[in-house]
């Protein structure tokens, strides 16, 4: 009787915790990196405002991630869930266009047991175009499910609204 009860108190632990609510993931897990438009001037560097702006991946041209009309001082974009070793995205404005090839290594990471994992990027090198672009530098190299700013794109002053 007594090895009964022994085993019926272990058999109760043992599924107690498989009985409880299953915790639902709502996290998105796409791992996507953040980038300013910044303008320098003669007093140095500030923030700026891009206007008729179009943003899309070489891979998937028909899929625009960005395209304003009216200004737009921050973007957001994906890079691929799956191991490649850069990326490729165009930027518009009006008629001008810049590409941008991101070089980064990708990796799993978890993110909870009931979300699973989350592929993260870190940033190694840019390459770009110069009608748009002045100049990019990496702020942050990790590429994860935060909002840190990943990139700074300095536009040239004629692109950008440059008013103080």
């Amino acid at each position: 009787m007594k090895r009964a009860a022994i085993l019926t108190v272990t058999f109760i632990f043992i599924l107690l915790p498989s009985c409880q609510d299953e915790v639902i993931c709502t996290q998105d897990l796409v791992a996507k990196a953040n980038a300013g438009f910044y303008v320098r001037d003669a007093s140095g560097q500030r923030d700026t405002l891009v206007g008729s702006f179009i943003f899309y991946s070489v891979l998937r041209p028909d899929s625009m991630l960005y395209d304003a009309s009216s200004g737009i001082h921050r973007i957001r974009f994906p890079l691929p869930q799956s191991p490649a070793e850069y990326t490729a995205f165009v930027m518009e404005n009006g008629s001008l266009a810049d590409t941008i090839i991101i070089h980064h290594s990708t990796r799993l990471e978890l993110v909870s047991f009931s979300c699973g994992f989350a592929a993260v990027h870190d940033l190694e090198r840019l390459e770009y175009g110069n009608r748009i672009i002045d100049t990019i530098s990496i702020a942050n190299p990790l590429v994860d499910l935060t909002d840190d700013e990943n990139l700074k794109i300095y536009i040239r002053p004629a692109v950008a609204d440059t008013a103080g």
